[in-house]
């Protein structure tokens, strides 16, 4: 017997209730009796995370004779169940018990009252009847003493008593996942993510449908989140391909994906089965290096400029197109060169007619170039932009003297004079 019961005994049994003898009541009634059922449902399924509400009803009778009727009848009866605590119990059953015992109060002949447990069933609970043990700890009026003198001495008694309740888990669909396949998923691209799947329940799902979801956070965004399977019996085996994207943003890591399935059962109702995390894996992006050196040009220049394009990423870029951008003091009317597929580590040329403004700046210049690129799902994407050099430098040497506006005239003269000369000497030979 605990302290707190033992006081509650020790103080019930010097109490002394004073009354006149003729309201004295002869008694007659048996102790508390006390039985457990579950409010509403008593089925589950296996990894369901509920409630379970107890109630306890005491079925007890009361009979008793007063010697004078009018008398209001004392609180405490023998039938009357006080302090009562309820616990529960698993018992070797598939469940766990999330709550400790609770305090429901007194519980007289014809009332009841109720507690409520948090459970969880396990997530490999074989479908049947189980039964959970409820123990009931409290206090009842074991014996009245008549002591004259118009006092009443009480006796109290605890008690202990177990009782069953039957809880029944059922059948459901469950899935464990044998494989999961990734392809052709790279940051910033689309690929495949292909989950080969096991009904390991004890149900048939009926309009099955395999599904795939993106977790909180995570990078990996799906974008043909179905497989439609159909019925899915237990053992039965089904392989599905999704599509998702990875996120420019991400790394080159692993990040979450939930996949569960929806189903019904043989009774019609709609159900899901808990998600299954699973790590998806991501390749490097698609990225662009320049190898070719600064191409050197002069004022008032028009040439080609040969760009090398390097693929450093992680997956190939299928039907390239790069375009460089031509700004004050470039222009250019062909600015855009076909690459075709670039695998990783591979490199592939384009050439830009580019005409220099005749006042352009000594300096060397970095132009944008970016290349348009489709993935292994043929979805267009383009690079991140990468700076073409270009050096302007002074025209030196004979091509300094050519391109001097007063040597240019001085030699048109020269040539004009030389034509003239040519023309009368042939006048004079006639």
């Amino acid at each position: 017997m605990n302290a707190k019961r033992f006081a509650i005994l020790s103080i019930a049994i010097i109490m002394m209730i004073c009354a006149p003898a003729m309201a004295a009541e002869k008694i007659s009634t048996g102790p508390p009796e006390l039985r457990v059922s579950v409010v509403g449902s008593d089925e589950y399924y296996p990894d369901d995370y509920t409630t379970i509400t107890i109630k306890i009803e005491n079925t007890a009778t009361l009979d008793f004779l007063s010697e004078d009727p009018s008398m209001t009848a004392r609180e405490d009866r023998p039938n009357t169940a006080k302090n009562v605590l309820i616990f529960l119990d698993r018992d070797g059953a598939p469940v766990q018990i999330k709550t400790s015992g609770q305090l429901v109060g007194d519980i007289a002949a014809g009332k009841s009252a109720s507690a409520t447990f948090e459970i969880r069933t396990d997530k490999d609970a074989a479908a049947g009847t189980f039964t959970l043990p409820v123990t009931l700890e409290y206090t009842y009026l074991y014996y009245s003493e008549d002591l004259g003198d118009s006092a009443v001495r009480y006796y109290y008694k605890d008690k202990t008593e177990t009782l069953p309740l039957e809880i029944v888990i059922r059948p459901d669909v469950r899935i464990e996942v044998l494989s999961l396949e990734v392809q052709n998923l790279n940051v910033g691209t689309e690929g495949y993510i292909v989950a080969t799947v096991k009904n390991v329940g004890q149900e048939t799902g009926e309009e099955a449908t395999l599904i795939i979801q993106r977790v909180s956070g995570s990078p990996i965004i799906p974008t043909d989140a179905i497989h439609f399977i159909g019925e899915f019996a237990p053992g039965e085996t089904v392989t599905a391909t999704f599509k998702a994207s990875a996120s420019i943003d991400a790394g080159e890591s692993a990040y979450p994906l939930s996949i569960l399935l929806s189903y019904e059962n043989q009774d019609g109702d709609k159900l899901t089965t808990s998600p299954i995390t699973m790590g998806v894996t991501t390749g490097a992006k698609i990225e662009f290096e320049i190898e070719s050196p600064a191409t050197l040009m002069a004022p008032g220049e028009t040439g080609i400029v040969t760009v090398t394009y390097r693929n450093v990423g992680g997956a190939t870029a299928y039907d390239a197109v790069s375009r460089l951008s031509a700004v004050d003091p470039f222009t250019s009317n062909d600015d855009t060169a076909y690459l075709g597929d670039i695998a990783p580590g591979e490199s592939a040329v384009a050439k830009y007619e580019v005409i220099v403004d005749k006042d352009a700046t000594i300096k060397t210049y970095g132009l944008d170039s970016e290349v348009r690129y489709k993935d292994a799902l043929s979805n267009s994407l383009i690079s991140d932009p990468v700076k073409v050099q270009i050096e302007i430098t002074e025209v030196s040497g004979l091509m300094s003297t050519l391109t001097n506006p007063i040597i240019i005239v001085l030699m048109l003269f020269v040539v004009l004079g030389a034509g003239y000369y040519l023309y009368t000497q042939r006048k004079k030979n006639e």
